[in-house]
């Protein structure tokens, strides 16, 4: 009797521990398919900042860019962002400045060229905004026609001193002063090999 008292009691424990090792499993199970449907979800999504702030501005040719990151992979290659004729101002730029520095983080993404040509509203506060914002790893900057004066000029040429990879600035049609056009004429002669039109 003592025995199969014994007997039982040990059959109770090895269940109540099997099932708890089945219990673990299972949420481990359960743990593991939703980190690889999270992770899949932000490989989906891009850099979720910036298809957001693209969003929030709310006009085409940023809405159409944002579906197009959203629907974009990541990839070593990077990405280009262009906003051309996007009727972006001052406020818009700001919103997308947020939105670059909030995905800067997103090491999935690798912003490799950027443009807001033609977007007369985009100015020196505009201009600024979006210097501070930009990735120092950034290829190809084109910033045509966005009536950018000397102080906008200033913070696009001093992030263009600390972007070492950077092949291409096309910043023509705005209202740099002859000083100022020389400065980014010296781009190119620093020893890196950087088209400059300015």
């Amino acid at each position: 009797m003592k025995f199969e008292q014994q007997y039982r009691s040990r059959r109770m424990v090895v269940k109540a521990a099997f099932a708890g090792v089945c219990g673990l499993v299972a949420s481990a199970g359960v743990f593991s398919q939703a980190a690889a449907a999270a992770e899949n979800e932000s490989v989906a999504m891009g850099p979720t900042e910036l298809i957001n702030a693209l969003r929030a501005i709310g006009k085409p040719v940023c809405l159409d860019a944002a579906d197009s990151l959203a629907a974009s992979t990541r990839s070593s290659a990077g990405f280009d962002l262009h906003l051309r004729h996007a009727e972006l101002n001052e406020a818009d730029t700001q919103i997308l400045a947020n939105g670059l520095l909030g995905s800067a983080a997103d090491n999935g993404f690798f912003l490799r060229s950027f443009s807001a040509s033609y977007n007369p509203g985009l100015g020196d506060a505009g201009a600024a905004a979006l210097a501070a914002a930009f990735p120092k790893t950034m290829l190809e900057l084109g910033l045509v026609g966005c009536s950018i004066g000397d102080a906008g000029g200033r913070s696009i040429l001093k992030w263009a001193l600390t972007a070492p990879d950077l092949r291409m600035i096309c910043i023509e049609g705005n209202n740099f002063s002859t000083g100022m056009k020389s400065q980014f004429q010296t781009l190119a002669t620093l020893g890196r090999d950087v088209l400059v039109v300015v």
